[in-house]
């Protein structure tokens, strides 16, 4: 207006310095273009002003950053008290709301798949199935903006809800996918069969799924209204490919990666602190005790089931987890008439002990019969499940591996107690040992007490010089060997003679009354003091006590070697003490 006013002389082509010249053009302006063209620009107060800018930006980026550009130049040269900028229009509007879709877009799904990878840990229990179970998600939604690429479909607010629906209707099936395919693994660590298995199983419903919700969402397709029937189209694609990802990607994947569950350790009745109760898991703690849980498998057994029967194969050995099982050796009796099993009962296992370790190293037939007392669970340690640990828990795998060997050898240790307390003869005279001696004593007592048969008892102290043995052990060991050989010698072949312990020979006389037990007593210290003159060094003092049954007398075996084993008190042969030993008999 100063220009115009001023005949367009290039002077006047500034604002002016002085108020009242401000007036003054404004009333001109007022007069020569009228009060209306003024208010698009500034209000009647002249507090606000309007600035419009004609640009050739048409992206919303470019918008966005023109905005800060405007907005950090009235920063730099205008106080914030005195003059407030707002930039603001059709083009600026339209990029703001585009800009708030595409951070809301990336906002959600970043956080769904972060939803989506929590759930999966949960779920399995491991950070590479859970990245694995994300890619097939992830695939229709990178199909989705493909297409909207390729197919110029702008990202509005209806075509910016396709990729969540779309995550939503994905992760589904590969739930479902993966726990079957965990559910059949798990059966014999077979990928090949498990992935066929799983197909088979769950994949006929995801692909019926898929072409139903397909069908459903076509109808859209047919609507007059663009935004619906682009809905529509995109998410027919947008299940075809999730479906395509379910089938054709996370197979491929599932073969590099091991798969557990949580339900799996749910379901483990391992008590307050396993590690102490179960040897196997010795000084692991108790999620270390349930990774190894988790990579093996764990076999239910009910009441009275059987787990293995006496010869079948082996390859694996079992750790009670809960429960508890019997051994029975079954022995076939044969009759006449018929032939029959009985069950001979070995042992009894509870939580901690372990069963079948011939069948892991040695894949050897197994002994005996395994059956559950009660509703039992036991984990299934095999070579599979040992290299899967391994490959899953190298640590927990090297100390899993150590508390294995402990276990066997205390088996083995247990085993060879069992078999030398087992054992019917004397390893240092090759006598019969006492577990043989009272067995066989047993037997003449009855057999005395029946047919009125005489039986004595008759029992030989030798007690060398302490000094002299103290100095030469090994000579009271040989001795031990050539009196044990004399005596055995001397005696009538039904006679039975024991070593009762280092200094006791015991004597078993069937057909024998006290007074012929007796006379043998004395034929028994001649031939031990014989062989004491070979042993000349040595002095051995002898002390002996006799017991007998007569007839159908009531003496038990106790009361027998009690009586002769008294008599070693009176240090004495005398005929008084075989009486009232025959009294009791």
């Amino acid at each position: 207006m100063n220009y115009a006013s001023n005949r367009f002389e290039p002077q006047f082509y500034v604002l002016p310095e002085e108020a009242f010249e401000i007036r003054m053009l404004i009333n001109s302006y007022r007069m020569m273009r009228g009060s209306d063209m003024l208010k698009p620009f500034m209000n009647t107060e002249f507090s606000h002003a309007s600035i419009l800018l004609f640009t050739h930006i048409s992206s919303a980026n470019g918008f966005m950053e023109t905005r800060d550009r405007i907005l950090e130049f009235g920063k730099r040269h205008f106080k914030p008290e005195m003059i407030q900028l707002e930039v603001t229009g059709l083009g600026m509007s339209i990029a703001a709301s585009s800009h708030l879709v595409t951070r809301g877009q990336i906002k959600s799904l970043s956080l769904t798949l972060v939803i989506i990878f929590g759930l999966m840990f949960m779920i399995f229990l491991s950070w590479k199935v859970s990245a694995i179970a994300i890619i097939p998600n992830l695939f229709p939604i990178v199909v989705n903006f493909g297409v909207m690429g390729w197919l110029n479909i702008e990202l509005s607010m209806v075509t910016s809800l396709i990729a969540s629906i779309a995550i939503g209707l994905a992760v589904d099936d590969t739930i479902h996918y993966l726990v079957r395919y965990n559910r059949e693994f798990r059966k014999d660590l077979n990928r090949s069969r498990s992935l066929c298995d799983t197909l088979m199983t769950v994949g006929r419903p995801m692909i019926y799924t898929t072409l139903t919700v397909c069908i459903g969402f076509s109808i859209l397709m047919l609507s007059s209204f663009k935004p619906t029937a682009t809905l529509g189209g995109m998410m027919v694609i947008i299940m075809i490919s999730a479906l395509a990802g379910d089938i054709l990607l996370l197979p491929g994947l599932m073969q590099h990666v091991e798969l557990v569950t949580l339900w799996d350790m749910v379901r483990l009745k391992l008590g307050k602190d396993p590690h102490q109760g179960i040897p196997l898991f010795k000084g692991l703690s108790r999620a270390q005790v349930h990774s190894i849980l988790l990579a093996g498998n764990l076999k239910p057994l009910s009441a009275n089931q059987v787990l293995f029967e006496k010869g079948d194969a082996s390859d694996s050995m079992y750790a009670i987890i809960s429960g508890n099982l019997d051994i029975i050796d079954p022995v076939l009796v044969e009759t006449r008439d018929t032939c029959y099993y009985l069950r001979k009962h070995i042992a009894r296992l509870d939580v901690g002990d372990v069963v079948g370790e011939m069948g892991l190293f040695r894949q050897s037939p197994r002994s005996a019969t395994a059956v559950a007392v009660s509703d039992s669970e036991l984990l299934n340690i095999n070579w599979k499940m040992i290299r899967r640990l391994q490959w899953l828990y190298p640590t927990i795998s090297h100390r899993f591996l150590l508390n294995l060997m402990h276990t066997v050898c205390d088996r083995l240790e247990r085993s060879t107690h069992c078999l030398s307390n087992a054992s019917c003869q004397d390893d240092l005279t090759g006598m019969c040992n006492r577990k043989e001696f009272e067995r066989l004593l047993d037997n003449e007592v009855y057999r005395a007490r029946r047919y009125g048969l005489n039986l004595s008892v008759c029992f030989i102290r030798r007690t060398p010089d302490d000094r002299r043995l103290s100095q030469k052990p090994d000579d009271w060991f040989r001795y031990l060997q050539s009196a044990s050989q004399s005596i055995s010698r001397s005696l009538r072949p039904m006679d039975t003679v024991r070593r009762f312990d280092d200094h006791v020979f015991s004597i078993i006389l069937p057909h024998t009354d006290l007074f012929d037990a007796k006379t043998i007593c004395k034929r028994m210290e001649n031939i031990v003091n014989d062989t004491v003159c070979r042993f000349s060094p040595m002095s051995v003092n002898m002390t002996a006590g006799v017991s007998a049954l007569s007839g159908k007398g009531c003496s038990t075996r106790a009361d027998l070697i009690f009586d002769a084993l008294k008599q070693f008190e009176n240090d004495s042969f005398s005929d008084n003490d075989f009486g009232k030993a025959a009294g009791r008999g």
